[in-house]
């Protein structure tokens, strides 16, 4: 049996831009997606990858990605089994990225049966995922499938995917993780976005260049070490993206996301939501413990949960030996 893992991740910076050639930083977090790759019984078995612990196959992605991985290294006959459900709240998704982490830890379950070091390949594991996402969605940046892998947080480029590195968060920083109880439709608000890029270009650009430049502040507040830049980056990102779901007729930040930057401003802060809008995630930034604190006290009477996670998680690995699968 081998048995792997593979971070979630949520989005720090760049959203939407990123697709434009900005660069962005995406985190890994520290639920796991579980793979656990064993060889078929004797008496037959099903397709392979056809299903998990909880019933639901791999996404296509992750079967290509495995499927590359195979390609470079050996076939194998690995019946391979994913459990997704710490990357949920209930039967609900929440925008961590569930699909990449299945495409990164295929990828290594294969590296791991051919008695490879999985950590030792992550570079290559990223261009085996990364692939697979190209072909399932190629309007995608595949930022998330660079967190699953390299853990950690990671400085993303889409044009240079393959080049992604981790880099540190400022020492003072504290992040806090907001769920708004209602999952987003990612697909829709890109569409809208888009929408607005064909239609309008001149629009686009006016609604984009305030993003692009929150994104760049972002990132260069962090590769600076710098937790107070960061915190007010963060503000005027979340801002610059309720600027363009206006101009695009695109619920990006939802009310109870503008409440999580409003009550993350009360409390000495600042807040962005995390990945496309339109509920799932926020991120709310602070340089002192007693303000997180109190910002985690108001966030009930606000009808905004907490989730319990913590940013820049290991990327995928195995977690036993690679016993005989």
């Amino acid at each position: 049996m081998i048995r792997l893992s593979a971070p979630g991740k949520l989005m720090i910076s760049g959203e939407y831009v990123v697709l434009d050639g900005a660069e962005a930083l995406v985190a890994a977090v520290d639920r796991r997606l579980i793979a656990l790759g064993s060889r078929p019984p004797i008496d037959g078995s099903p397709e392979r990858g056809a299903s998990s612990p909880e019933g639901a196959g791999l996404p296509p992605e992750a079967l290509l990605a495995r499927q590359h991985a195979e390609d470079a290294l050996g076939a194998t006959d690995m019946d391979l089994r994913i459990d997704a459900s710490a990357l949920r709240s209930s039967d609900r998704k929440l925008g961590l990225g569930s699909s990449s982490a299945a495409s990164a830890a295929a990828a290594g379950a294969v590296v791991a049966y051919h008695g490879g070091d999985v950590a030792a390949e992550r570079r290559r594991v990223l261009e085996w995922a990364l692939r697979g996402h190209r072909a399932i969605a190629p309007q995608g940046s595949g930022a998330d499938v660079a967190a699953a892998t390299l853990g950690g947080l990671v400085r993303f480029e889409r044009e240079r995917a393959e080049d992604a590195r981790v880099v540190e968060w400022p020492a003072e920083l504290r992040v806090e993780v907001v769920w708004t109880g209602k999952p987003a439709r990612t697909s829709g608000l890109v569409a809208k976005v888009r929408a607005l890029r064909e239609r309008d270009p001149a629009a686009y650009r006016s609604a984009t260049g305030p993003l692009h430049a929150a994104a760049e502040a972002l990132l260069g507040a962090v590769l600076e070490g710098d937790a107070e830049k960061t915190t007010r980056a963060a503000d005027a990102h979340g801002e610059a993206m309720r600027g363009l779901g206006e101009a695009a007729d695109a619920p990006i930040v939802t009310p109870l996301l503008a409440e999580a930057a409003r009550l993350a401003r009360a409390h000495g802060g600042g807040a962005k939501p995390s990945g496309a809008g339109g509920g799932d995630v926020a991120l709310a930034f602070f340089t002192r413990d007693d303000d997180a604190a109190a910002f985690r006290r108001a966030c009930p009477e606000a009808g905004l949960d907490l989730l319990s996670v913590q940013l820049g998680a290991e990327g995928v690995r195995l977690d036993t030996g690679t016993a005989e699968p």
